[in-house]
C-alpha cells in the first residue's frame, strides 16, 4: 500500500455515474498517472452508485483534475459540485483488542493484537509505534500488516466514513499461531482493534476553516457582521478606510459555500480579496447528525491506485481489470 497523506485534502468531487467498465479503468489509470507526478489526493470508489470520489486540495485543484481528464485522456467526465471533506479524531486514550479467527475450506486464519490509541495535537498526523520486542509475541514480519490495517481503517473512516487524523497508535501485545497466522489475518485484526478503540475514544468531527478577507461599504457593516455571525465566523477583524471596510475572518468552509450560493438572492454584497485554507477545527455537536447523513463517503471504499502495480507492470492492467469487474458487479 502506498503512503496515505491526508493532511492536504479538504474537499471532494464525485463523478456522476460511470458509463462503462472501460471508462472506470481509464479514469483510475489517469488518476494513477497524476499521483505519480506528485499530486496529493485520495480516491474512493462507490460500488452501488458506480461513482469515483476524489478528495483533493480545494475547488481549483479538483477542477483542474477534471479538466485534465478531458485535455489529456479525451475523457468527458461529468462531476457533481465539490463538497466539504470532514475529518474525525479522538479525545481520549483507550486500549483495544482485535482478534480475527476464520476457517474456510480447511484453511485456518488467526491474528490477534492489542493496541493503544492516543489523541495527538491538531495537524499532528498519524504515528505508529511498536512496543513488542520479542518475536514469540508477534513475529516482526506481521508488523507492517498491522500498520496497514490501521491506516486503511483510518482513511476509510468510521464516524460518517470521514477519514481519521491526528492519532498515535501503539502496538502493545498480541499472539499468533505458527501455522494459521498470515499477514492478512493481522491486518484485519488491527482494523477491528482500531474501529473498536476509536468508537470508545470519544470521537469528534472536524471541519475545514477558511481564512477570508472581504471589502464592503462602510455603511453596510452591521449587515455584514450579522451575516458573519450566522456563518459561525470567528476571529473577526474590521478595518475602516476611505469609506470602506476591510473585514478579515475565519469561516467554516461549509458555511462559506452555502453563503456563496445564496448571496445572489441577498442584498449583502462583499468583494472577496482572499480566501484560503486555514486549519481544521471541531464541529459543534448539534451539527453532527446532518453532516453524517449528507456524507458522500457513506458506502464508499478507499482505493489504493498503486495496488495493481505490485504484481509488476506487465500484470498491472490485468489486475486492474479484475478490480473493475468486481467493482462493477456489486449491486449492478
Amino acid at each position: 500500500m502506498c503512503a496515505i497523506n491526508l493532511s492536504d485534502p479538504y474537499m471532494t468531487v464525485t463523478t456522476q455515474q460511470l458509463k462503462s467498465k472501460e471508462e472506470a479503468k481509464e479514469i483510475l489509470l489517469a488518476l494513477k498517472k497524476f499521483a505519480e507526478e506528485g499530486l496529493n489526493f485520495v480516491v474512493y470508489t462507490h460500488d452501488t452508485r458506480k461513482e469515483i470520489i476524489i478528495a483533493g486540495k480545494g475547488e481549483k485543484d479538483l477542477h483542474e483534475l477534471i479538466s485534465r481528464f478531458r485535455d489529456e485522456f479525451d475523457l468527458e467526465i461529468d462531476a457533481l459540485e465539490p463538497q466539504v471533506l470532514y475529518k474525525t479524531s479522538i479525545q481520549e486514550t483507550v486500549q483495544s483488542e482485535g482478534r480475527y479467527m476464520r476457517q474456510s475450506g480447511g484453511i485456518h486464519q488467526y491474528g490477534h493484537c492489542w493496541i493503544k490509541l492516543e489523541p495527538k495535537s491538531r495537524d499532528g498526523g498519524f504515528e505508529f509505534t511498536n512496543d513488542i520486542v520479542h518475536d514469540h509475541v508477534i513475529p516482526h514480519e506481521y508488523i507492517p500488516s498491522i500498520r496497514n490495517g490501521i491506516e486503511e481503517m483510518m482513511v476509510r473512516g468510521i464516524l460518517g466514513h470521514f477519514p481519521v487524523v491526528d492519532v498515535k497508535v501503539t502496538l502493545l501485545d498480541g499472539s499468533f499461531h505458527s501455522f494459521d497466522s498470515k499477514g492478512m489475518s493481522f491486518k484485519i485484526a488491527a482494523a477491528l482493534a482500531f474501529r473498536d478503540g476509536f468508537e470508545r475514544a470519544n470521537p469528534i468531527l472536524l471541519e475545514p476553516i477558511m481564512r477570508v478577507s472581504v471589502t464592503t461599504m462602510k455603511c453596510e457593516i452591521s449587515d455584514h457582521l450579522s451575516v458573519l455571525t450566522l456563518l459561525r465566523a470567528r476571529n473577526i477583524n474590521v478595518k475602516s478606510k476611505n469609506g470602506k471596510n476591510l473585514i478579515e475572518a475565519e469561516i467554516p468552509l461549509k458555511s462559506w459555500m452555502s453563503f456563496r450560493k445564496q448571496s445572489h438572492e441577498s442584498n449583502v454584497v462583499m468583494d472577496i480579496n482572499v480566501i484560503e485554507f486555514g486549519y481544521y477545527d471541531e464541529v459543534p455537536e448539534y451539527l453532527y447528525e446532518s453532516i453524517i447523513q449528507e456524507s458522500n463517503l457513506e458506502g464508499a471504499n478507499y482505493t489504493d491506485i498503486f495496488s495493481w502495480e505490485k504484481w509488476g507492470k506487465v500484470n498491472e492492467k490485468r489486475y486492474l481489470h479484475d478490480f473493475v469487474e468486481s467493482f462493477w458487479e456489486e449491486e449492478s
